[in-house]
């Protein structure tokens, strides 16, 4: 059984792979949804998040919350995914690719903690049933080029 943790470098942090998965015009950007969580995921070359790693993932908790409620939905949601990370990490951990995705949560405060550890299992179950295409060798330019 693997070990259930959730190390820096699976953490999505850069921006130039972030901005992609919300962009609505991109063809390679996918999407899982179970209940309030929703999974944006797209495949992307071994060696563009920076890290040797097969999946990295960020946490969206929605904008209409407090500060609070934002921090603990965050927190659920990381929780859930670290514990439930295991089959889409062996899927991913021998392929040439890296898979980048944001888990979002789009339900209402009460009861947030309850859904996500109900709903995200299920998104990463279905995500990891999925054929994902592997990615371009060279990725495509997002955003405006840097001076």
């Amino acid at each position: 059984m693997r070990p259930a943790a959730f190390p820096r470098s699976r953490r999505l942090k850069r921006r130039r792979l972030i901005r992609p998965l919300f962009d609505r015009g991109r063809a390679d950007v996918e999407r899982v949804r179970a209940g309030p969580v929703v999974l944006l995921y797209r495949a992307v070359p071994r060696e563009a998040p920076g890290h040797d790693v097969g999946v990295q993932v960020g946490f969206a908790p929605g904008r209409r919350k407090t500060n609070a409620v934002r921090t603990a939905v965050r927190r659920h949601l990381r929780e859930a995914f670290r514990l439930h990370q295991g089959p889409l990490l062996d899927r991913f951990g021998g392929r040439s690719d890296c898979l980048t995705m944001m888990a979002l949560y789009r339900g209402r405060d009460d009861g947030a903690g309850e859904a996500i550890r109900r709903d995200l299992p299920r998104a990463l179950a279905r995500l990891a049933d999925r054929e994902i295409p592997p990615a371009e060798a060279t990725p495509a330019p997002c955003g405006r080029p840097r001076p």
